[in-house]
């Protein structure tokens, strides 16, 4: 290694510290053709004997600045073939795209360029996606998150790694950047957007980093360093959350102990949650989101809800915390009239099987399994109403509304349990609770067998 001038080594160590580029893997360089992504280029270049990396660059056009954007794009089409790297150029329309989803233009483009870059990786068979940041955008990002309000994880800065994608040149400052390029005679080319005061990064480029530098010359390099104390931190934090972790599957999504929960420190829970929503593929959620998820977590109320963007519904089911996409209460569902013995569907899945048999000596008379008196047909299936009651077999005599809450049976899902009724509407049987105590049948004389058949496991049971 003693032929690599200063840059490829520092890439290397912080690779090494970093586990970001394992020898022999075939490592996919995004290149804007900018000085940060030239060097980066360069430098993989530089290492590739040595680790057997095999090297291959892709360049995405925005379309964003016209004959800027194509200059760009024949500069790197051009220089990869003159040094023999494979290129894969893509492009598309982001102006466009962020018009017709109503997403700002920096998240479209970069939403759009990431879509490539993975795509692009899996067809050449890349195990790495090298991006160039380097340690003057960890400091702006820092700085940004700062000024919008952020926690440990905004703090952290840009993660050296997130699944495929790796920063190999974190440690290295925007200015060593192209002192190696111009000793080095590497052509690059300029971003006219990266002067354009508009955007909020260009301000603290050109108005507050150099205030700070003015304090510590070695401004970025020394956040750099404390950037790697926090990440250690918070990597911490999550191992505690992932060791504390014990979410449960529910019918369209999670749930977790809501005791479990508030009896965690606030740092591990928020982390608790946090993870809980990566699961369901919800990566970013606000403080507000967050507080307000630990808040109904410490709620005594047992059916508590509310609702996080794009539809997520976090709700309090009596001792869960409950994650998923149903915005809604099932509503009441058509009744079904039965005319004789047989199964029958009804519902969302739901269906009942009617037999006659003898009730055995010892009925294990169930919620969703019971031995009734035989009974006249029509019979009917149907949702809960008002005023419907039930006597459980050696229990108080009730409504049905009033079973539901003390079984403990989410509020979302209690219309959407069926009701077996005779010809009077009489309940005999309700799912989820048992057969009325007066209906059910005596051992060893001729009964109706009843078994409720749910599509699903229902939650509350």
């Amino acid at each position: 290694m003693k032929n690599l001038t200063d840059l490829p080594g520092k890439l290397l160590a912080f690779s090494d510290d970093n586990s970001l580029l394992p020898r022999g893997c075939t490592v996919l360089c995004a290149l804007s053709g900018g000085a940060d992504s030239m060097a980066l280029l360069t430098g993989l270049l530089a290492l590739a004997e040595d680790r057997d990396l095999t090297i291959q660059a892709a360049h995405y056009d925005h379309q964003l600045r016209g004959e800027e954007s194509r200059r760009d794009a024949d500069f790197v089409q051009s220089w990869c073939a003159a040094q023999g790297v494979p290129l894969t150029v893509g492009s598309g329309d982001v102006a466009a795209r962020a018009a017709e989803t109503g997403q700002g233009i920096e998240e479209t483009a970069r939403a759009m360029r990431y879509a490539f870059l993975e795509e692009t990786a899996d067809r050449v068979g890349a195990q790495a996606i090298a991006t160039a940041h380097n340690a003057d955008d960890n400091a702006e990002t820092v700085l940004l998150h700062l000024t919008r309000g952020t926690g440990l994880d905004g703090l952290a800065g840009i993660p050296p790694r997130r699944g495929k994608i790796v920063r190999p040149l974190l440690s290295v400052t925007r200015q060593e950047i192209e002192v190696w390029l111009s000793a080095q005679d590497i052509p690059w080319v300029t971003d006219s957007t990266n002067h354009d005061p508009t955007y909020s990064r260009n301000r603290i480029r050109r108005d507050v980093i150099p205030v700070l530098r003015d304090l510590n010359p070695q401004f970025s390099q020394t956040l750099a360093a404390n950037l790697r104390h926090i990440r250690e931190d918070r990597a911490f934090l999550e191992n505690l959350a992932k060791a504390s972790l014990d979410s449960r599957e529910e019918p369209g999504g999670l749930s977790l102990s809501a005791a479990d929960l508030t009896g965690l420190p606030r740092p591990v829970a928020v982390r608790w949650v946090k993870q809980t929503l990566a699961r369901l593929n919800r990566h970013q959620i606000s403080a507000v989101h967050l507080d307000g998820i630990l808040d109904l977590a410490a709620n005594p109320s047992p059916s508590a809800q509310i609702t996080l963007p794009q539809g997520l519904l976090v709700r309090r089911a009596y001792d869960r915390v409950i994650f998923s996409q149903e915005a809604h209460p099932a509503p009441p569902l058509t009744p079904r009239a039965i005319s004789g013995l047989g199964t029958h569907s009804w519902g969302d899945g739901w269906t009942i099987t009617l037999t006659e048999t003898l009730c055995p000596e010892s009925p294990a008379q169930g919620p969703y399994e019971c031995w009734l008196q035989p009974a006249p047909f029509p019979l009917l299936l149907r949702s809960r109403r008002t005023g419907d009651h039930l006597r459980l077999t050696g229990r108080a005599h009730k409504t049905v509304k009033k079973w539901h809450i003390e079984e403990k049976i989410p509020r979302h899902l209690r219309d959407g349990l069926p009701l077996l009724t005779d010809g009077e509407d009489q309940v005999l049987a309700a799912a989820g609770l048992g057969p009325e105590e007066s209906r059910s049948a005596r051992p060893g004389e001729p009964a109706l067998h009843v078994r409720f058949s749910p599509s699903i496991p229902q939650e509350g049971t």
